[in-house]
């Protein structure tokens, strides 16, 4: 409870409570011991890479990896500070992930972690800019959120909707045949998603 930021008073800390709550843990640090070479490390983000990819691959690997108390790490660069109230999660692993307290010992090696991994991954390209001044203080939250706010910001989008303009103005429309219609199409998408 103390991990997922939950009042609680002491009397609800019984035998079952206690039983479930191993359980968890035990499930987790099971799934800890499964081959880690599943999942790799994201690719270093330099300048040619494309933000919206390597942030769910970067994201889908620290889903795979646990810190201190167990926790996934994910947790670290989840969007909501504070967690959505009344939301039932279809996993432990969504629920940690969604809930777990961002503050305490804990929180803090594992935001030390988040940005050893950003650093080692940006540091060669211009992403670091960005993040930099998290190194010293280790704050990988924050890091996250000023990547966040530079690649999916207002400004980003301005410009990377003006690079799928010209992009797609570029193309022509030749004529109704399907593999046509069908590369046109996947062309289309393709730029829509960057």
């Amino acid at each position: 409870m103390y991990i997922m930021g939950r009042p609680y008073q002491i009397d609800e800390v019984n035998q079952q409570l206690a039983e479930t709550w191993l359980e968890i843990m035990n499930v987790e640090e099971e799934a800890a011991k499964a081959p880690t070479d599943l999942i790799k490390t994201p690719e270093p983000f330099k300048k040619d890479t494309k933000w919206r990819p390597w942030k769910e691959r970067f994201s889908t690997y620290l889903h795979s990896k646990t810190g201190q108390a167990s926790i996934p790490l994910a947790y670290i660069i989840r969007e909501c500070d504070v967690p959505l109230p009344n939301v039932h999660y279809p996993t432990i692993h969504d629920e940690i992930v969604a809930c777990a307290i961002l503050q305490g010992p804990e929180y803090n090696l594992n935001n030390g972690i988040i940005i050893d991994l950003l650093q080692s991954l940006t540091i060669h390209g211009l992403a670091w800019a960005w993040i930099s001044a998290y190194e010293r203080v280790r704050d990988g939250r924050n890091a996250w959120k000023a990547l966040m706010a530079y690649y999916e910001g207002d400004s980003m989008r301005t410009h990377t909707k003006q690079e799928y303009y010209d992009a797609i103005s570029r193309e022509t429309f030749i004529s109704l045949t399907s593999q046509v219609t069908s590369l046109f199409t996947n062309k289309h998408i393709k730029t829509y998603l960057g």
